[in-house]
């Protein structure tokens, strides 16, 4: 009776445990771009210095986006900054004018989702930042597609399950992150890729 109620106890800790934090994900971080002029300007132009990391159009600190482009004239970023700083959206393209890069900033970190792709439009990347730190889940894919990795962060920490595999969809990292302490398959650092079992 008493390895029943054990039991019990064991299985009902990891329902709660599972679906209070296992699945847990940062609700969408929004940021405030009410204050933000529909000016553009281009990142080349004479008048806008970079200082300290702030942007500024003359003296004062430039509000509005900021545009580069590629020698062909194509866009190649946009961003939107308040203050000097990066505030809200920035894309990047390809040449080709293929999306690269949507990244979130709130006054100058990294803030909310950031979403990469290969030159072929499959996903690269998957990342949330909170205040620039890591909170969540983080996905990255290899170019063909296949899921390279999915890792947990609490706050820039690594926390709970931690996920890789080759390109071949074969697993060489499966272990669990407890207070600091990992437990499993911790066969290669995320320091590479591999292609058909070779370092890539």
């Amino acid at each position: 009776m008493a390895q029943k109620e054990h039991l019990l106890f064991k299985f009902t800790f990891l329902f709660i445990y599972i679906f209070s934090f296992g699945c847990s994900q940062p609700k969408e971080q929004k940021v405030d771009l009410s204050q933000i002029p529909h000016d553009t300007i281009v990142l080349n132009d004479s008048r806008l210095k970079l200082q300290n990391g702030v942007y500024y159009l003359g003296s004062k600190p430039y509000s509005g986006f900021i545009k580069e482009l590629y020698e062909t004239e194509t866009l190649k970023s946009i961003g939107s900054y308040f203050q000097g700083k990066q505030h809200g959206l920035t894309k990047t393209f390809f040449p080709n004018a293929k999306l690269e890069t949507e990244r979130n900033y709130k006054d100058g970190i990294g803030y909310g989702r950031h979403f990469g792709y290969w030159q072929n439009g499959n996903k690269k990347f998957d990342f949330i930042y909170i205040n620039d730190k890591r909170e969540g889940i983080q996905k990255q894919w290899y170019e063909s597609g296949s899921q390279y990795y999915e890792l947990s962060f609490t706050n820039d920490q690594e926390n709970g399950m931690q996920k890789a595999w080759r390109e071949n969809g074969k697993p060489f990292i499966n272990y669990e992150v407890k207070d600091g302490v990992r437990y499993g398959l911790q066969k290669s650092a995320l320091c590479y890729t591999l292609k058909n079992e070779k370092i890539k």
